[in-house]
């Protein structure tokens, strides 16, 4: 076929180049794109894609002219084709195993992390979810008209995050992190109660987001070029007062209430009261318990992680001392024998809902018992957020009060005592000076108390 334009003769020359010629190279050299604002930008240096031997790399080439790109493309490949992978990247990207990236955008970065497999998915998405929102604020990044960020259906969500995930890494800066701090926690207003309730969520967002950027994830990360400083490096938490539980509960009183109201009514309820109270369980563990965990000879419960269970930390898993009289109780509320038709008949709360181990966000097979334990102990006063994670928290501080603060650690399994002294441990016991007596003893010897006496 006879060839009909320049062009044409160009790209039949280009076909026969061999990849040892710096020619070769030359046509095949490109400019990366990047994400600034919504708008798509290159890179000033020029690049170039290498394949061999079924894997294919970019490469930056450190330079605007073509023509010195081309020559050391080529030498890259020559390189590469006597030497092999290990080697040329060695040589030529000794930084990373795979593509270098100028231009490192949040979605690279938790890409990159995420590909480390060093965080529970779970834990991942949890850190990933904080970040976000911080950048979403800090840059303004709200949905646009028509659109809403909770629409998971048809795309609203997936465009939020993308805009959140074009953001080069390198603009969310400390300082950036610290002005969105202050106007998160200035934007609600000028009472007391709000304001240490935002400092206390600005708290979970910085320290959420910032375990993405710890040492040991940093050094797993390949193929990034990361800023010189961190978003992170020198934010101080807020000043949020004090966190310690102040017990609002009458324990003896709402424990007859649920033996009397819940036992015969509702036994699925009064069995998660009762691992939340006298075992200070978490909700999560009351959920996956299996009755193979008790050991009513021993009024022990051996806690421990399972194909369902994920559990907080390495030290949650644990024996735990149960008293007696709660072991009767529980070994009363179990069926005699396994039904075959009752699915998920292993668990110590019965529920037809299978377990989702893997599920990103919080899944409780018995939610809908946990909802109507929810209600009950809302009725009987208790007004938190969380009123079963109440009960956690009056048994440390019952233990805490009896016992000491090491033995309420040891009894919620913290891995640091510094949580308990922080948040669980409100002693109990009201402590007073005792001076009171001598007013009595002043009144006795006034002289007007001596006149009314005669």
């Amino acid at each position: 076929m006879a060839l009909n334009s320049t062009a044409d003769k160009k790209s039949a020359a280009k076909r026969t180049l061999s990849r040892t010629h710096a020619d070769y190279w030359r046509s095949r050299l490109f400019r990366r794109a990047y994400q600034h604002d919504g708008q798509q930008k290159k890179v000033n240096d020029l690049y170039v894609r290498i394949q061999h031997g079924g894997r294919r790399e970019f490469f930056g080439l450190n330079t605007t002219n073509q023509d010195a790109a081309a020559v050391k493309a080529r030498d890259i490949f020559t390189f590469l084709k006597a030497n092999g992978w290990d080697a040329t990247l060695a040589k030529f990207k000794p930084d990373a195993d795979g593509q270098a990236k100028l231009d490192v955008t949040i979605g690279d970065y938790l890409a990159a992390v995420d590909n480390t497999r060093k965080l529970r998915a779970r834990t991942f998405d949890n850190y990933r979810r904080c970040l976000r929102t911080i950048v979403a604020e800090s840059f303004g990044i709200r949905p646009k008209k028509n659109e809403s960020k909770y629409d998971y259906r048809t795309g609203g969500h997936e465009a939020w995050m993308q805009r959140i995930d074009e953001i080069r890494l390198e603009r969310l800066t400390p300082e950036r992190v610290n002005q969105w701090k202050r106007e998160r926690v200035a934007s609600t207003g000028h009472a007391p109660a709000a304001i240490a309730s935002a400092r206390r969520t600005v708290n979970t967002y910085i320290r959420c987001a910032r375990s993405l950027f710890s040492p040991a994830l940093v050094r797993e990360l390949k193929g990034l070029k990361l800023p010189a400083t961190f978003p992170f490096a020198g934010v101080e938490l807020e000043v949020a007062g004090s966190q310690k539980y102040v017990s609002k509960i009458n324990a003896q009183t709402i424990i007859a209430a649920a033996r009397s109201e819940l036992r015969e009514a509702d036994p699925e309820a009064y069995k998660a009261f009762l691992l939340g109270l006298f075992a200070g369980m978490r909700k999560a563990e009351i959920d996956s318990c299996e009755w193979r965990m008790l050991d009513f000879s021993s009024n022990v419960l051996r806690l421990e992680e399972t194909e369902w269970l994920s559990l907080k930390t390495r030290d949650s898993a644990a024996d735990i001392a149960v008293d007696p009289e709660v072991m009767a109780e529980l070994r009363a509320l179990k069926p005699g024998s396994t039904d075959k038709s009752v699915k998920w008949s292993q668990f110590v709360l019965q529920s037809p809902r299978a377990p989702q181990p893997n599920a990103l966000r919080p899944f409780y097979r018995a939610e809908a018992t946990f909802d109507q334990l929810y209600a009950w102990l809302r009725a009987k006063g208790i007004r938190a957020n969380k009123p079963l994670h109440e009960l956690r928290k009056e048994v440390g501080a019952v233990i805490a009060t009896e016992q000491g603060i090491y033995a309420a650690s040891k009894f919620l399994r913290h891995s640091d005592i510094t949580t308990t002294a922080r948040h669980y441990a409100d002693q109990k016991a009201r402590i007073n000076v005792g001076l009171g007596k001598f007013l009595n003893n002043a009144i006795s010897s006034s002289p007007q108390s001596t006149q009314v006496a005669s």
